[in-house]
């Protein structure tokens, strides 16, 4: 009876220790700024971009960044806290070319889809992946706390196309 109740608060405690906070990120809740700014772009370039639309905090739209070569939107935490701990950036990139999967970690996506782990240090943690012809990449530079390699699958398994 009391390996049954043992075995119980084990499971109890690894599925409340596994269960992320999830927040959500719309692509109605972007700023009408962000959609002008995406409107101005040639409409291949609207048809290629994606953004993530789940974070594992809370954030909003800092900045987006356009050249002819890639599409980048920051992302600030909107905890006070953490905005000084956390810059998140995902990048679209115009081209089909990633390095080369042997020399970094691989890592599975939700879609089945093989991301390279580019970066994986103290502070910094890059996922980079060809999707659609482009190259996605996810960055996250984080001091004082943590950014799990789950996290990034979650916020690169929730991209949604902007147009």
């Amino acid at each position: 009876m009391e390996k049954k109740i043992f075995m119980l608060l084990l499971i109890v405690t690894l599925g409340a220790c596994s269960n992320h906070n999830e927040y959500e990120l719309p692509i109605s809740k972007y700023p009408e700024s962000f959609q002008i700014e995406v409107n101005k772009l040639p409409e291949y370039i609207q048809d290629k971009m994606k953004v993530p639309t789940k974070f594992p905090f809370n954030v909003e739209l800092l900045r987006f960044t356009t050249t002819p070569a890639y599409a980048s939107v920051e992302y600030e935490p909107v905890d006070g806290e953490l905005s000084d701990k956390i810059n998140l950036s995902f990048t679209t990139y115009y081209n089909n070319k990633i390095d080369s999967p042997k020399r970094f970690e691989s890592i599975e996506l939700s879609n089945g889809e093989k991301a390279i782990l580019k970066h994986d240090e103290e502070e910094l943690k890059v996922l980079e992946w060809a999707d659609d012809d482009d190259v996605q990449q996810l960055a996250v530079m984080f001091r004082d706390t943590k950014v799990t390699n789950e996290d990034l699958k979650m916020m690169a398994g929730s991209l949604m196309t902007v147009k």
